[in-house]
């Protein structure tokens, strides 16, 4: 195992952070979480993990957080202002003193020529880590199983899901994998500098999402493709902010075109065994869709 001395997690209450701290339950990590409000604090502590209130757009309230580090997991949300928050921790980590190795949650196909503003803002971010002389590590996952289940509502009252992807298959992935792939790296040494891309087995799309279902919940599921139009007015309508909504939509685009149609085996190299299958990710989630 590398010495990693103290391992400081943002997003640590997230899909990804939550999963990461389950697979780091048998280490010996000194954990550190970075939350945003005394509440969630509250919620690491309960979980024995030391916990610091800090603020990415304010970066004097970082650098407590920072003190003895030796490696962050950084973990930024999807705002407008996603760039700016991780340049402020990835500034602090290099002014601290520590030269913390960053492994950064990045996304697949991280480019300034993708076509959403959420993988043109993680290229962005990749550059500025890559630049600041700090050891690093890009995990690049594919988008998460775990988003289908915004989909349970309608599955379990209507037996059908509704969604602007069209065709398009995805390779995507369960984020319980992602989070021991991060533990994993985080744990081990002979990771700095590369990046790995993480998908699920198989490219799937929403028709066999609907089939798995189908088999896992014993009832008929439908999918039924809608516009994106269509889409952008329900986010809208449940709350979500014009420019969440938006990149949602960028995304729901690029899948249908078959952006994301396809898988690699960097997981697997990485953890010795197969990434979880759709199926067993809807096992697993049966009640949440409505399954007994």
């Amino acid at each position: 195992m590398a010495d990693t001395g103290k391992v400081l997690i943002t997003g640590a209450t997230g899909n990804v952070g939550s999963a990461v701290l389950d697979n780091s339950r048998t280490t010996d990590l000194s954990l550190r979480a970075l939350v945003h409000d005394e509440s969630k604090a509250r919620t690491m502590r309960e979980r024995g993990v030391e916990a610091f209130v800090g603020d990415f757009l304010e970066p004097e309230s970082l650098a407590p957080a920072l003190e003895g580090v030796g490696t962050l997991l950084l973990i930024t949300p999807h705002h407008p202002e996603q760039v700016a928050q991780a340049t402020n921790i990835i500034q602090v980590a290099r002014d601290s003193g520590n030269d913390p190795r960053i492994v950064r949650l990045s996304v697949a196909q991280a480019s300034h020529e993708a076509p959403t503003k959420n993988c043109r803002q993680h290229a962005q971010i990749e550059e500025e880590l890559i630049s600041s002389g700090l050891p690093y590590t890009l995990l690049r996952p594919t988008t998460f199983m775990q988003n289908t289940l915004a989909t349970a509502r309608t599955v379990s009252s209507e037996g059908r899901i509704y969604q602007p992807f069209k065709d398009g298959k995805l390779g995507m992935i369960d984020v319980r994998d992602i989070g021991e792939v991060a533990a994993k790296v985080l744990t081990e040494e002979g990771h700095e500098g590369k990046s790995y891309t993480m998908t699920g087995p198989a490219a799937i799309s929403f028709h066999d999402i609907a089939e798995v279902l189908n088999k896992v919940l014993g009832k008929k599921v439908d999918y039924v493709p809608i516009s994106l139009e269509k889409a952008k007015e329900a986010m809208l309508g449940m709350g979500l902010s014009e420019w969440k909504a938006e990149v949602l939509i960028e995304y729901a685009r690029a899948h249908s075109q078959g952006y994301s149609n396809f898988t690699t085996d960097d997981g697997e190299q990485l953890t010795g065994h197969t990434a979880a299958s759709y199926r067993e990710f809807a096992t697993d989630f049966a009640q949440a869709f409505g399954g007994a």
